[in-house]
């Protein structure tokens, strides 16, 4: 066994007060389902624009420039 200090139990009762708990619900989950689709939806256009399904004026995606 280590010894107890001040500081030892201090950090202890302040560290471990939320272990284990868990909030019923949803929670965050609606959050992380929108930035999901969201960044889907981001990649999708970055890949149409890159295959030129979808053209916009004056973005060339050649490698020439």
């Amino acid at each position: 066994m280590g010894q107890k200090t001040a500081i030892g139990s201090l950090l202890k009762s302040i560290g471990n007060n939320g272990q284990g708990k868990v909030v019923p619900g949803w929670g965050t989950t609606p959050a992380m389902a929108f930035i999901g689709v969201m960044l889907l939806v981001f990649l999708t256009i970055m890949l149409q624009v890159y295959n030129q399904s979808l053209l916009l004026q004056g973005i060339s995606v050649d490698w020439n420039g």
